[in-house]
């Protein structure tokens, strides 16, 4: 008797999951922001005053990028993921030299310290400032909106013994600078022309060099079209180090970050970033409530027969800056 044969049913496969559109869309949005200003960053280009303003929040930006990775990962979205991480990783590689200390960058020749402030419109408290500049035993001292009033405040508690020597341009509002030290000073010329007055000094120093510095004061390029093309003009105009001059230090309040193209093309003519050479790139030195978080916009410069071997930043109580101080050592 045969058995008759019964066939089994086919396997059923399960439904597949379909991918939500609305998720994939809505992750793309942030990637492409990211992307875009990623190839902005590598490239060199600012852009305009937004664009410009969405660059100085590079550090920012990068860890958005990492988060955006993190969640088209979570999201099955693996080119999405991809994008974003490529982003994140082209970010990070211009971040991280910052912090990185570079020890190759010392010396054994004549050391001074400097030290800038912006002032806010006078405002920073005074004995603050001179204690500041007093226990980081700064030689020179640059200053940015410096007032009428502020030279008064500063001097009653006591700068002029502190820094008997001093060349002041200051001015109502915010647009007076000067430099004060404790060794002889010899104004000069550096910039030509700029909206915000930036004093220029030779410090006759003690041993055989004597250095250049610049309080740096350039316009801020975010209020308007205008302001924006004065920014890229004035870091345009910042002189180059003169090598076959004195050396050469610019301090003070640029208004742009190390992520600026106009500034990076500043740094290109012979300069280094103390705060870089120093592992200390990624040390905000200004933050406005609710203008925006925390960023890297005041710098010392410093042309590169020049090295820095510390740099610190400090609080500084009545001013929206902090104070930045730098040992650099000049060549033998």
């Amino acid at each position: 008797m045969r058995t008759a044969e019964i066939d089994a049913p086919a396997p059923v496969e399960p439904p597949r999951r379909r991918k939500r559109r609305w998720v994939t869309a809505l992750l793309a949005i942030p990637v492409l922001v990211v992307v875009a200003a990623t190839v902005m960053r590598l490239v060199g280009v600012d852009g305009d005053r937004h664009t410009m303003a969405a660059l100085a929040l590079t550090p920012y930006l990068t860890a958005f990028a990492a988060f955006i990775t993190l969640l088209a990962l979570v999201a099955g979205r693996r080119a999405l993921m991809a994008t974003a991480l490529i982003a994140t990783v082209s970010l990070g590689s211009v971040l991280v030299p910052r912090s990185l200390d570079d020890g190759a960058h010392t010396g054994d020749g004549q050391r001074i310290r400097v030290m800038t402030a912006n002032l806010l419109v006078g405002g920073a408290d005074p004995t603050t400032l001179l204690t500041l500049a007093r226990d980081s035993r700064v030689d020179v001292l640059a200053f940015q909106e410096l007032t009428p009033a502020a030279v008064e405040a500063l001097d009653a508690a006591g700068m002029r013994r502190q820094f008997p020597y001093r060349v002041l341009r200051a001015e109502a509002g915010g647009s007076g600078s000067g430099i004060v030290a404790k060794v002889p000073l010899r104004q000069i010329v550096l910039v030509e022309e700029s909206v915000l007055e930036q004093v220029a000094v030779v410090a006759d120093l003690s041993g055989p060099t004597d250095v250049e510095i610049l309080s740096v004061h350039v316009l801020p390029g975010v209020h308007n079209a205008g302001a924006y093309r004065i920014w890229q003009r004035e870091l345009a105009d910042l002189p180059s180090p003169d090598a076959g001059g004195r050396p050469r230090i610019l301090a003070g309040d640029f208004n742009a970050t190390l992520d600026h193209a106009a500034m990076t093309r500043v740094i290109d003519r012979g300069y280094w970033d103390a705060a870089e050479l120093t592992g200390e790139g990624l040390r905000p030195t200004w933050s406005q409530y609710p203008w925006g978080p925390p960023v890297t916009i005041d710098h010392i410069l410093v042309d590169r027969r020049i090295t820095a071997t510390s740099l610190a930043v400090y609080d500084l109580p009545g001013s929206d800056h902090n104070a930045v101080v730098a040992e650099l050592v000049l060549p033998q």
